[in-house]
């Protein structure tokens, strides 16, 4: 039980979750001192899902955001890479690839716009130099992992998606920052005092400069509850998404791609397993639990890969996603020394990275803060 007064921290982050674990990371390892609060435990909510999967937005057109995701899905290999060296342990990520079905003339002919888009915009270097690409094919796909009625037009392949096993990079961002940063799980804050510098929790009180909040989708009322809420922030609302892991009968091909087709996605990991995912639900009675919707799901995911006949369902999840007004993350002040950083929606995973250092600029912009 936390009694006295702890700190005084350089920071206090809100949210044990990807941005939470990376704004640790970031701020310890730039010599900050850091206190990371989490309601349940570390990595338990939306962030340790079963799917893992981090793949682009179409490239054409082309704009801002889309350039971002590109930078941040190239960047997040070397930042796992890092981050497997430092601490020894398996972020899961693997340069896969994705495989989509193409069911008419007009779904090619939209691939072979991407496609040309690729070539343009897809420039991993400032050389212009594109190591990744985007292409149609026709036939079935070399991994036989469409069905036939998949793609009566062929299919399209991308060499830029990629997958991550969320758990193990949870896990492996907390080794990161075990001993630099203090945790407190199971507590909840209830004031933040700014001027004094100080945050009451449910557990007891601590001091720290500075705020960080990425509560994923309990942001909003967050806000509400520390009095940080005003009528010009972002509103952030939960989506809930269900989804599964599961056992092929068969093993899949060791080049195996991510595959995406009719709203489903099947992420194939490391040791065998396939993420399948995901619902998106805007309304529902239980935000974690699973129901029929899951089902609908996987009877849907055999249609597209015959090859998951008889896979074993090893787990059924589901949770809440956070998304801010639109599907773009939300990075920004909230009050004083207080910014929030949330809505990373179905990108969390590859945008985290940049919307935690976005958060810490600002706040080290703050000269009360430096």
């Amino acid at each position: 039980m936390i009694s006295d007064a702890k700190g005084p921290f350089d920071l206090a982050i809100i949210g044990g979750g990807i941005v939470g674990l990376w704004a640790a990371h970031f701020a310890s390892r730039a010599g900050r001192s850091v206190a990371l609060i989490e309601r349940g435990r570390i990595g338990e909510g939306a962030s340790g899902g079963v799917l893992g999967a981090l793949m682009p937005h179409q490239p054409e057109p082309w704009n801002v955001k889309k350039q971002i995701q590109f930078d941040a899905l190239v960047e997040l290999e070397n930042l796992c890479a890092t981050l497997e060296r430092e601490t020894g342990l398996p972020t899961g990520y693997r340069r896969t690839g994705r495989v989509t079905p193409i069911m008419d003339e007009r779904q090619r002919s939209r691939q072979a716009l991407w496609a040309d888009g690729a070539r343009k915009h897809w420039q991993a270097d400032k050389g212009g130099s594109s190591s990744f690409e985007w292409h149609v094919r026709d036939g079935s796909d070399p991994w036989n992992a469409l069905s036939k009625e998949a793609t009566p037009f062929g299919y399209a392949v991308d060499t830029l998606s990629a997958v991550v096993a969320p758990r193990k990079l949870l896990a492996a961002l907390r080794a990161s920052i075990a001993g630099w940063v203090t945790f407190y799980e199971r507590s909840h804050p209830v004031r933040w005092d700014a001027a004094a510098a100080k945050l009451d929790l449910s557990r007891g009180r601590l001091t720290a400069k500075a705020l960080l909040i990425a509560a994923g989708a309990g942001t909003g009322e967050l806000l509400t509850a520390l009095g940080l809420k005003r009528s010009e922030t972002p509103t952030i609302i939960g989506v809930k998404g269900q989804g599964a892991l599961l056992r092929p009968a068969v093993p899949f091909p060791l080049d195996m791609p991510m595959i995406y087709g009719d709203g489903v996605y099947l992420v194939p990991h490391a040791d065998g397993m396939i993420g399948l995912g995901s619902t998106t639900e805007k309304s529902w009675a239980n935000p974690y639990t699973t129901d029929e919707k899951l089902d609908h799901l996987v009877d849907k995911a055999n249609t597209l890969c015959p090859w998951l006949d008889n896979a074993a369902v090893l787990e059924r999840w589901a949770n809440l996603r956070p998304k801010g007004p639109t599907a773009n993350p939300v990075v920004g002040a909230v009050g004083q020394h207080a910014v929030m950083a949330s809505g990373g929606y179905k990108t969390g995973l590859a945008f985290a990275p940049s919307m935690a250092r976005q958060a810490l600029e600002i706040l080290w912009e703050d000269s009360a803060v430096q």
